[in-house]
């Protein structure tokens, strides 16, 4: 069945990074980055987070943003956001779609 959901891929770390090697964080951050590869942090031997690459569509969108092309969009949506006011110099939209239909009936 497809309904339209996709599944992501198992992430593959390229590299295992210890909590401790974070403390020069730029450096192992800049080595994955130059390599594209995936980090899995561990601690203790047990996984405790990933260093994930950005995505080429991520880099692009920063990319236009940083241009002024992109305007982001505000979290949550539509929510919170009220309906602008009426307009006094058009009719509501159901009297013009009553005008239309009673203009194709005749």
């Amino acid at each position: 069945m497809d309904d339209g959901v996709t599944v992501p891929e198992r992430r593959r770390p390229e590299r295992e990074v210890g909590i401790r090697e974070l403390r020069n964080a730029g450096k192992v951050v800049a080595e994955l980055a130059a390599a594209g590869a995936v980090g899995r942090v561990t601690s203790g031997g047990r996984l405790v987070g990933w260093l994930v690459p950005a995505s080429p569509d991520e880099q692009r969108v920063e990319e236009l943003a940083s241009q002024g092309r992109l305007k982001r969009g505000r979290r949550g949506g539509l929510a919170g956001r009220r309906p602008l006011p009426g307009r006094s110099d058009v009719p509501p939209l159901s009297q013009a779609l009553q005008d239309l239909r009673n203009a194709e009936s005749r």
